[in-house]
């Protein structure tokens, strides 16, 4: 039997994982990183249909230590992250992780307790959101794309983290915008003083919200550059097991198991 290893809250940097011999033929299982849904779902996925492989996969919650941990070899890969996150990370620590392939959207949205549409935010509401520089953007361009705010610059998916809260020209409404870490944006959905959070929809998924019924408001998926990856190092990304895994993610098969589980909630590339 495959052997499918899950750890809460994984700490990557320091920890200094190793991959166990597979049983078959004494080749070392691909040590991946991955947020729990749908990400290391997907991954156990494939990894039940395809035999070539091994897959040794560590639940993480998300941060930028799985791309500290690829980045030194603790780990071979790692699938949480969509690629203009991916760019900031290069660009801030001088590293050079790769893009290996593009596997699904999950689309932005905003989630509330207090408000069913996104014009009833009252006069000074607060919403939370990540404070990641890619992510923070993809919220403000939410919430320009709904009336909420407006932004001063045009808007390019290569660049999008250079869109921050000083970005916002307009803010009739007096918003008060809250960017905390990742874990804690659908935490705040509890807080009574909170009008909405937006989130990735894998938080989302994992508290039992539907992203495609839930959202107060969300995005596009159509031509939608928060595309999710597999991501290497560059001497990973030459293994023959990390191009099969690639295309096994990518595959049309994959795809539609994709569409069938999440109900459009996550949308292969495929």
């Amino acid at each position: 039997m495959k052997r499918f290893a899950s750890i809460a809250l994984f700490a990557a940097v320091g920890l200094g994982l190793v991959a166990c011999s597979s049983d078959s033929g004494g080749e070392e299982p691909l040590t991946v990183l991955a947020q729990a849904t749908p990400h290391a779902e997907i991954l156990r996925y494939v990894d039940e249909q395809n035999p070539e492989y091994e897959l040794d996969v560590k639940v993480i919650s998300g941060g930028s230590e799985p791309n500290m941990s690829v980045a030194n070899g603790s780990a071979d890969a790692n699938f949480y992250q969509h690629s203009p996150y991916l760019l900031d990370w290069n660009t801030q620590t001088g590293k050079n992780l790769v893009n290996i392939v593009g596997v699904h959207i999950e689309p932005m949205g905003m989630y509330s307790n207090s408000i069913k549409s996104i014009d009833e935010l009252e006069q000074g509401a607060k919403i939370v959101t990540h404070n990641s520089p890619s992510n923070l953007a993809r919220a403000l361009i939410l919430l320009e794309a709904n009336g909420v705010i407006g932004l001063d610059q045009e808007i390019d998916p290569a660049n999008v983290s250079k869109i921050n809260l000083q970005s916002i020209t307009d803010n009739p409404k007096d918003i008060e915008i809250v960017p905390v870490e990742d874990t804690l944006v659908i935490q705040s959905l509890s807080d009574e003083s909170v009008a909405g959070v937006i989130v990735t929809s894998n938080f989302a998924l994992e508290i039992g919200l539907n992203p495609s019924e839930d959202s107060v408001i969300a995005e596009s998926p159509e031509n939608n550059p928060y595309v999710n990856i597999l991501a290497a190092n560059e001497d990973a990304a030459k293994d023959p097991r990390i191009e099969k895994l690639a295309a096994d993610l990518s595959s049309p098969e994959t795809a539609e198991w994709i569409r069938e589980k999440y109900s459009g909630s996550v949308i292969p590339v495929n």
